[in-house]
């Protein structure tokens, strides 16, 4: 298998959530330290995260040993929107890797399973991607193949276009843990209320 790099964008603002939204808490830990562990139950030396408006407090949860097994990416025009963001993170990684597995830090119910499945369906040529609420979306593996067309994006425009693209076989996993993800404290709140963190067995 060719190397893959995990790169988690972690950039924005999170105006509506009002706060350091990688950084709240959840069974224990920060969702974005969740979003780290499942990653490297596949990928353990090649994990990224692209940081922005909370940068400073990610690092210092990292040095104070609340963040770990990630490597930040700290990119300084974050507020230009996610599509930036995206293409500053692979810009740094496509020299040495032959694919990148795109997540968000706020899908809280995506697991190292559904990462796997993605890996399985990846060929090093084609695009493998979670398929949930009739749509195509991250977390997604892009092969190199698709390295330019990524870090082309700017503004807010994400990479759903490139998951649509004719030009580049797609395959689609359906993962309907994707369409859950963290925008509000409520939205939060009632995930811990209603949610459960308890991965499938090995």
């Amino acid at each position: 298998m060719s190397a893959i790099a995990t790169l988690i964008l972690a950039a924005g603002q999170g105006a509506r959530f009002g706060g350091c939204k990688p950084l709240a808490r959840v069974a224990g830990g920060s969702l974005l330290q969740r979003s780290i562990d499942q990653a490297r139950r596949l990928f353990p030396r090649d994990v990224f995260v692209v940081s922005g408006a909370w940068h400073q407090a990610l690092e210092q949860a990292r040095q104070a040993g609340e963040l770990s097994g990630a490597t930040l990416l700290h990119h300084p025009g974050w507020a230009d929107g996610l599509g930036c963001s995206l293409a500053f993170g692979v810009s740094q990684l496509a020299p040495a890797y032959q694919g990148i597995l795109v997540m968000l830090a706020d899908q809280v119910a995506v697991t190292h399973r559904d990462l796997a499945r993605l890996r399985a369906s990846f060929d090093g040529g084609n695009i493998v991607c979670g398929q949930y609420g009739g749509r195509r979306g991250v977390p997604a593996l892009f092969g190199a193949n698709s390295f330019a067309r990524l870090q082309a994006l700017s503004g807010d425009q994400g990479a759903k276009a490139l998951l649509y693209d004719e030009g580049v076989p797609v395959c689609e996993c359906p993962m309907p843990a994707a369409a859950i993800d963290i925008d509000t404290r409520a939205q939060l709140d009632r995930w811990r209320e209603n949610g459960h963190l308890i991965d499938e067995p090995d």
